[in-house]
């Protein structure tokens, strides 16, 4: 993706300032870096005023970037005419400085991001390709050309003095100006607390000191030493203590090399030698020290987005209605967030770094299973319900999944949502599909599925019971439904108090009920008999004109080993069936 960014937001406002700014500093620093660093007629050593252009194309937009280069080629054109000899040829200087930038920007615009140079490794990378390498060798393959027509110098050496000048120019000093042009040290300064900022002076200071002394004397080839305080910029400042540290050995080695003073004076090879080796010091120390601080960076920008992406989590787990457990391999809980207390009355502290058997003895052997053994297909994910034992109010639903990594099952998440409103409008929704409309007790579908669940029960034993209202269609033709219904109210409300609590009574039939009994046939005939007995000594039905007496029949039949519903049911239809042929009113169980 090309970058678009624009300088800092002030260019594009005032174009014109910022082109006097770029045609005053490259004027300014070319006539410098000729004045002494050349004899007027071969290349200067080091050239840094191409990097000037540079940081400004690179920040700014591109329909700008004619006027910046014409502005940095009136500055070439202006310092070449100060102080070298005048000629129709060093018109052309400038044209070939502004074209191997157009070139070095265009290039680095076209293959990433701009913003930060030496964002990574990859970045340095480009960096060096494109502004140390291609744009410097096509303007060495020219101006070297030039200058063996303007000054008859030979090609060869000045091809190599142009490409190391131009290179080292542009590597050195482009990240440092880049940096002040789109106000990332004014950013970087404003962040501080009083106490980094006070660290970073002190820093470079120490940097300043380190390398003043090692080019302040001619006694030593002490130059390592320059290498130690700028990795130690690198790791605690960054990608601009970088720029800075290197530009600070560049100004202070140049102004020792120009006094002939200083390590370089050991070298006995002539000022043309101690200039190349000077070039290839500050070379090396780019090389060695700009990848340390764009993984330094790349480390530092990681972390500070892991930071802010925790920051996030939290501030979502904070606000979340989800609790996250995570549990390791061996079951230990390596993670809890969101409301834990509200969910399980426990606080994250008391169940981080304990195990899920510990943990599952506070809440319920269910979050031992969620936290468990390893789900049969991995990555799918299972769902339970449970009440927490110490918030038995509620009704959590623990959802858990595998955690893998390269293939293997390293741990499980477990995610608690609050399903207590839900489950209680599942059961109401139950309760109403499964309640008579006119009785209020179990209809035919709700009494069955109470069945089946008491059958598959085998830890304890149950019975049915089936029982007609005696002559219910006479009192429904003689009074009519009204009464007929009252009855039918009454009958279920009778036989609903006539039972325990564990017991259910369904509606099955117009005017037939059934029981479901937990207990065995004997206990469950005798509360039928006191049931039948309480319903036929009271009136069933009675108003100011009206009185209305009935009976019921009854039969029950206890569940047996093997036995299906449907024989359940039979038999205690079968015993219905007796007492009514023996003339009703009364219970008889089956035998």
């Amino acid at each position: 993706m090309h970058s678009r960014r624009p300088f800092n937001g002030i260019l594009l406002r005032k174009p014109i300032a910022f082109a006097l700014v770029g045609a005053l500093g490259y004027l300014m620093l070319a006539s410098g870096t000729i004045a002494l660093t050349s004899d007027g007629r071969d290349h200067a050593t080091v050239w840094p005023a191409d990097a000037i252009i540079l940081a400004l194309l690179l920040n700014s937009g591109r329909r700008h970037w004619p006027l910046l280069l014409t502005a940095g080629w009136l500055g070439n054109l202006a310092a070449n005419g100060l102080t070298r000899e005048w000629t129709i040829g060093i018109i052309l200087y400038g044209a070939i400085n502004m074209g191997q930038v157009l070139l070095a920007a265009w290039s680095l615009r076209r293959s990433g991001d701009t913003r930060n140079l030496l964002s990574d490794v990859r970045a340095v990378g480009r960096f060096v390709i494109w502004a140390g390498l291609f744009a410097p060798l096509m303007g060495a393959a020219v101006g070297s050309l030039v200058a063996s027509v303007n000054y008859n110098v030979p090609i060869g050496p000045s091809f190599i003095r142009w490409f190391a000048s131009n290179s080292l120019g542009l590597l050195v000093c482009t990240p440092f100006l880049n940096a002040v042009f789109d106000g990332s040290y004014r950013r970087c300064f404003a962040a501080k607390s009083l106490w980094e900022r006070g660290e970073t002076f002190a820093l470079m200071a120490i940097h300043a000191a380190v390398t003043i002394f090692v080019f302040g004397q001619n006694h030593l080839p002490i130059l390592f030493l320059s290498f130690s305080s700028l990795l130690l910029l690198s790791f605690r400042i960054g990608r601009l203590g970088t720029y800075a540290g290197v530009m600070l050995v560049a100004i202070i080695g140049a102004v020792s090399a120009l006094q002939h003073f200083g390590p370089m004076a050991l070298i006995n090879e002539g000022a043309a030698f101690q200039a190349i080796f000077f070039q290839a010091y500050l070379a090396t120390l780019l090389v060695t020290t700009l990848p340390v601080a764009a993984i330094v960076a790349s480390r530092a920008e990681a972390l500070g987005n892991l930071a802010a992406r925790e920051e996030t989590l939290r501030l979502i787990m904070a606000h979340s209605p989800d609790v996250i457990l995570s549990f390791d391999n061996d079951g230990v809980c390596r993670w809890a967030d969101g409301p834990v207390r509200e969910y399980l009355g426990l606080g994250p502290e008391e169940l981080f770094g304990n195990p899920a058997a510990a943990i599952a003895l506070r809440t319920g052997e269910e979050l031992l299973v969620a936290s468990g053994r390893p789900t049969d297909e991995r990555g799918a994910e299972k769902a339970i319900e449970f009440s927490p034992i110490l918030q038995p109010s509620l009704t959590l639903e623990a959802s858990f999944r595998d955690l893998t990594r390269d293939g293997m099952i390293v741990g499980r998440v477990v995610t608690l949502r609050d399903a207590t409103a839900r489950k209680a409008r599942e059961q109401a929704i139950t309760i109403q599909v499964e309640t008579d409309d006119l009785t209020g007790v179990k209809n035919r579908a709700g009494f069955r599925r109470h069945v089946r669940a008491a059958l598959a029960d085998t830890s304890r034993p149950c019975s049915v019971a089936i029982v007609d209202v005696d002559h219910f269609k006479i009192i429904n033709d003689r009074y009519g439904h009204q009464v007929g219904d009252a009855v039918l109210m009454e009958i279920a409300q009778r036989l609903t108090a006539g039972i325990r609590q564990s017991d259910i009574v369904g509606r099955i039939g117009g005017d037939e009920f059934a029981i479901l009994f937990q207990c065995d046939l004997e206990t469950a005939k005798l509360a039928c008999e006191r049931i039948a007995y309480s319903i036929s000594q009271r009136p069933i039905f009675s108003d100011d004109t009206l009185l209305v007496l009935t009976s019921i029949s009854c039969g029950v039949a206890g569940y047996m080993p093997g036995m299906s519903r449907d024989q359940l049911f039979e038999a205690a239809d079968t015993a219905l069936y007796q007492v009514k042929r023996d003339g009703r009113n009364g219970v008889r169980a089956a035998g």
